[in-house]
């Protein structure tokens, strides 16, 4: 469609409602219409419309009881003429969810929301460029530059320790630090894709360069690292417990849960810190794009991230800062971070899955 086309039929769009026919809004204005619409009466042509479709479908790889829920419950009282339904798994599940919907021509997601989900989906041509006003707010590394997805919240994974066990003043400061003889046999990661070793590597890879990170990385194999196929948050718990010293690589807001709650464990970052982002974006062809388009509005705001900090996520609104402001960056304990963009992660994912098995799984 021309830009020229656009431009008509959203000017179409905005006679009908100033002529008090907004019944006719949905029928004049296309999925693609809606998303990118930047007229001044932008809010209320969406919330004439958004009554009439009653609902959003928002398949995310969020946590139901800490953050979907309250996001949810939130969005609702905001626009109580709205229900938000939902569908959780991880980037892959969701992403699986919605090729297989597509290709059986059912058209039921509204809202993609996972770490590399929305580019899964991107990449087969599902998703769908949108416009929200609370994008300008967001800095380049947290926004799609094609204006695919934005960020709802930012993962920061450092390692995690039991205060029991190790003594600040010996906690490795460098990624050098970890080769210490004192560490050799002391830690543990996940072998996870999606918050484990390959990510490690791959921030490794980032920042030193290929051959220089491969050396370093052949370096770190000689310390005898302890690998499990358990979530990043389930070796914290086994560090907790007295099962290893230290962990490489979990989420730092992991920790400070669980120090809140009286566990023996603290994070300490190495930098640049590996970053990744919850992106969120807009189906092609999404059944409710008013609805959905006051549902991104709604959790990139400055309102909705909010909701993100008090349920003890990290709010990717720069200004919006974490419940404890240290765990994101310029907080007072790190300052550098590496944000593998979902792009990144689908395009290098692999390559470094393939790396992380061939040298310390075989």
């Amino acid at each position: 469609m021309t830009t020229r086309i656009q431009i008509a039929r959203l000017f179409l769009v905005g006679i009908i409602l100033a002529a008090g026919l907004s019944s006719a809004v949905a029928w004049a204005a296309s999925v693609e219409d809606v998303a990118l619409m930047k007229s001044s009466n932008r809010e209320k042509i969406l919330i004439e419309g958004a009554k009439k479709e009653g609902k959003v479908n928002f398949y995310t790889g969020l946590i139901v009881d800490q953050v979907v829920r309250p996001v949810k419950d939130a969005f609702e009282k905001e626009y109580p003429f709205l229900q938000v339904e939902f569908f959780r798994g991880n980037s892959e599940r969701v992403a699986q969810k919605v090729l297989t919907e597509y290709q059986a021509k059912r058209y039921e997601v509204d809202i993609v929301s996972g770490s590399a989900a929305t580019t899964m989906v991107q990449r087969a041509g599902y998703m769908q460029r949108f416009y929200s006003p609370h994008l300008a707010e967001y800095p380049p590394e947290l926004k799609d530059p094609k204006g695919f997805w934005g960020s709802t919240n930012v993962y920061f994974m450092t390692l995690g320790y039991n205060t029991r066990s190790v003594k600040a003043s010996e906690l490795p400061k460098t990624y050098e630090d970890l080769l210490h003889p004192r560490w050799r046999g002391q830690t543990m990661w996940s072998t996870s894709r999606g918050s484990g070793a390959p990510q490690f590597i791959g921030n490794i890879f980032i920042t030193m360069g290929q051959e220089t990170g491969k050396a370093y990385v052949q370096k770190l194999k000689g310390q005898n690292i302890a690998k499990s196929t358990a979530s990043a948050r389930q070796i914290l718990d086994l560090v907790i417990a007295g099962e290893y010293p230290m962990a490489i690589q979990i989420f730092n807001h992991h920790a400070y849960i669980s120090k809140t709650a009286g566990a023996p464990v603290e994070w300490q970052p190495l930098e640049p810190v590996t970053a990744t982002n919850n992106s969120i974006g807009l189906a092609k062809n999404a059944p409710h794009p008013h609805a959905s388009m006051l549902f991104l509005d709604f959790v990139l705001s400055k309102k909705g991230q909010r909701v993100f900090q008090q349920s003890n996520y990290l709010p990717a609104h720069p200004e919006i800062p974490a419940l404890q402001a240290d765990l994101k960056p310029g907080g007072g304990r790190f300052k550098k971070a590496n944000y593998l963009s979902p792009e990144i992660l689908y395009d290098k994912g692999n390559e470094w899955v393939d790396y992380f098995q061939k040298e310390f799984l075989k």
